[in-house]
């Protein structure tokens, strides 16, 4: 065993991983959520794009931050550098416990779900699918990189071109439904604009995961140039692809409709496919739940691996198989806490605490751009944003105002988040102990 990571991570790589995440299941569900508070479809599609701008906006902070502080473990060696190791470790501490195990659970009930639907009757319980998918792609990512990376990049080029395939059926072949009822117009003005910024909550939810490969980047060949461009060419991508699928159902549909839709493409195929339309939308959700699962493993094992190499009575999570060159007992430990979030069957209220934590940890990695500006000026060699201080400070702001909306909204839940982050503080101060490790972070640049 050891503690380093090889650089074998390219371009490609990044894009599939981010891709992997983001485009989950959320893009079957959300326009149908987005559809329900706004009522035209210039307002739906405008929502897309300010979600894509927004989420551009902070690719651009983690894409300076990566290059600057290329190491494993992506946002929490960014707080851990700025406000110290205690902020580092608070947001290993929800990240791990949380949102990712919680989120692994999540997309394998849905994997789960649809997979069943092409199993013989009564064959496999929905847990039972669900944890056997979390331990078949984590035993994939235990066996090597190259086996990770590489089903990585298949199922995401799939779901890329599955989305694109459904935007050309739609828009070709698909007939209108007629409208339930007249479009409420909106304006961009007092009503429209507080209903507009009401939809980016779950537009963004959507837009999830753009930052997903930087937890990787102690493990790019090129953190200078190509993982910030990466970054930067993954959210075009999926923007593109968002904003092209909800234009293909607003062909065929008011919003009224969409908004009465939960799951608009599969109620489209199957209305106008029959049963074949069905299938092809389970297929569809299958692949796109195989590569976010795939993904959430590949970059989950790196947040207990980086928090492990400042935590000296956890730092056997920071340890690297001699022979297959994957931090094995993080990745074990990540999908066997997936696995129980599973059993327990009510993850999806712990994950509800969470927003609050959050857009407090986003709050923090825009600031870390001002921070680390000051005490780290970035070589020549370095990305950098060209819209400095603006597009930190906006991203910063943004995320401040949602931090602040989770509050107002949610107060209850955003009191257990915040009591669930505090009770991180004890928990960190008992595992530094004495002796804390020493070791460099592996891939400091």
């Amino acid at each position: 065993m050891s503690g380093q990571l090889k650089r074998q991570l390219g371009f490609w790589d990044s894009v599939a991983i981010n891709i992997g995440v983001v485009i989950g299941v959320g893009i079957f569900r959300v326009p149908a959520e987005v559809a329900k508070v706004l009522g035209t479809p210039e307002m739906i599609l405008l929502a897309w794009v300010l979600g894509g701008v927004v989420s551009l906006f902070g690719v651009l902070c983690y894409a300076e931050l990566s290059s600057c502080l290329p190491q494993t473990g992506g946002t929490y060696v960014y707080l851990r550098e700025a406000f110290g190791k205690i902020t580092g470790f608070l947001f290993g501490w929800m990240e791990i416990l949380v949102f990712r195990a919680g989120s692994l659970a999540g997309v394998a009930f849905v994997f789960a779900a649809y997979f069943k639907n092409v199993l013989p009757a009564g064959l496999g319980s929905e847990k039972a699918l669900a944890i056997s998918a979390i331990f078949f792609f984590t035993a994939l990512n235990i066996a090597g990189m190259q086996f990770g990376k590489a089903i990585q990049n298949v199922l995401s080029t799939m779901k890329g071109l599955t989305l694109l395939a459904m935007t050309g059926i739609i828009f070709f072949w698909v007939q209108s439904w007629p409208a339930p009822g007249a479009e409420r117009g909106l304006e961009l003005s007092g009503k429209g604009m507080f209903l507009l910024a009401s939809a980016m909550i779950p537009v963004l939810w959507g837009y999830g995961g753009w930052h997903e490969s930087t937890f990787m980047s102690g493990e790019f060949k090129d953190t200078k140039r190509a993982l910030p461009l990466s970054l930067i060419a993954s959210i075009l991508i999926i923007t593109a692809l968002y904003v092209a699928i909800n234009s293909a159902y607003l062909a065929v549909m008011t919003p009224a409709r969409m908004a009465e839709t939960p799951s608009i493409a599969s109620s489209i195929f199957q209305s106008f496919f029959g049963a074949s339309g069905g299938l092809i939308m389970t297929a569809a959700v299958i692949v796109s739940a195989c590569g976010a699962l795939n993904s959430y493993i590949l970059t989950g094992a790196r947040i207990p691996f980086a928090v492990a190499q400042d935590t000296a009575r956890i730092s056997f999570f920071g340890n690297v198989h001699g022979k297959l060159q994957t931090p094995v007992t993080a990745f074990v430990f990540n999908g066997l806490w997936a696995s129980v979030l599973v059993l327990w069957g009510n993850f999806e209220s712990l994950l509800f605490f969470t927003g609050f934590s959050k857009w407090l940890f986003f709050s923090l990695a825009g600031l870390s751009v001002f921070v680390l500006r000051k005490r780290r000026p970035a070589g020549s060699e370095s990305f950098r944003i060209t819209g400095y201080p603006v597009i930190p400070l906006f991203f910063t702001l943004f995320a401040v105002t949602l931090l602040v909306i989770d509050i107002t909204v949610a107060p209850r839940e955003a009191l257990f988040g915040a009591l669930l982050l505090g009770a991180g503080i004890p928990v960190y101060f008992v595992l530094q102990g004495q002796g804390a490790s020493s070791r460099k972070t592996p891939g400091a640049g």
